[in-house]
């Protein structure tokens, strides 16, 4: 699956690394140690400080595309788990949450025949700028550092087996379902096509949102930004 790992120091995105890399036809990841423009969905910047993993993959899936960011929030979720932390969360489309703060975040985007996926998960990092008061680390959540080359072997060993499972569609939304968070709850999706308030009904098999709206229609929403409203 990823025959090759490309390794820096600095760079300002691994994204646009990966997008570069299309050429040479074939599933490769690209980390970095630091990032000076590192970005989330709709072009927000990721603090990407020392002490964090900066990780993009490039995919050339044959199928399940929309599963995509599915497969790398089990992967982030088992490597979690794996290291004994709890209280682990998914705010769709692309946050996992650690005791309810951000830990890590995905960023999926479709490029030409590929899918590039991103991951940003706060390792060692041991301080956040004020605006960024809902992040946390691996290392303020239990106050020891990690080896990040260990994390990242890790983790690609879990994207690995998830993306072999996902092209046999052995994939189920019930693996990740027990940490998915919002069910019940009023919110407000920003995407393409405008805005839609309503209730969060459920999460489809292929990693859709679905939103009961405000005149009691399920909506589907497959890419969006979610604000939380109270009642």
């Amino acid at each position: 699956m990823i025959e090759e790992i490309l390794r820096f120091k600095r760079v300002a995105s691994t994204q646009d690394i990966a997008k570069r890399l299309i050429n040479r036809g074939k599933e490769l990841a690209v980390f970095a140690q630091t990032q000076t423009q590192g970005r989330g969905r709709r072009q927000r910047v990721w603090f990407s400080p020392v002490g964090g993993l900066y990780l993009s993959v490039l995919f050339f899936p044959e199928s399940a595309v929309a599963k995509i960011p599915l497969i790398a929030a089990l992967s982030v979720i088992t490597l979690l788990k794996n290291l004994g932390f709890k209280k682990l969360g998914i705010l769709w489309p692309n946050d996992i949450l650690l005791n309810k703060k951000k830990v890590c975040g995905i960023l999926c985007e479709r490029y030409k025949n590929s899918v590039v996926c991103g991951i940003g998960l706060n390792v060692n990092i041991k301080r956040f700028p004020a605006k960024l008061s809902n992040a946390t680390s691996l290392f303020l959540e239990s106050g020891k550092e990690y080896n990040i080359e260990e994390i990242l072997q890790n983790l690609l060993y879990n994207i690995e087996s998830f993306y072999c499972q996902l092209q046999r569609d052995v994939v189920k939304i019930e693996d990740i379902y027990h940490y998915f968070t919002g069910i019940g709850e009023m919110v407000e999706v920003s995407y393409s096509g405008g805005v839609c308030k309503g209730t969060v009904f459920d999460i489809d098999e292929d990693w859709g949102l679905l939103l009961r709206d405000e005149t009691g229609v399920i909506k589907k929403f497959y890419y969006g930004d979610i604000k939380r409203l109270k009642w």
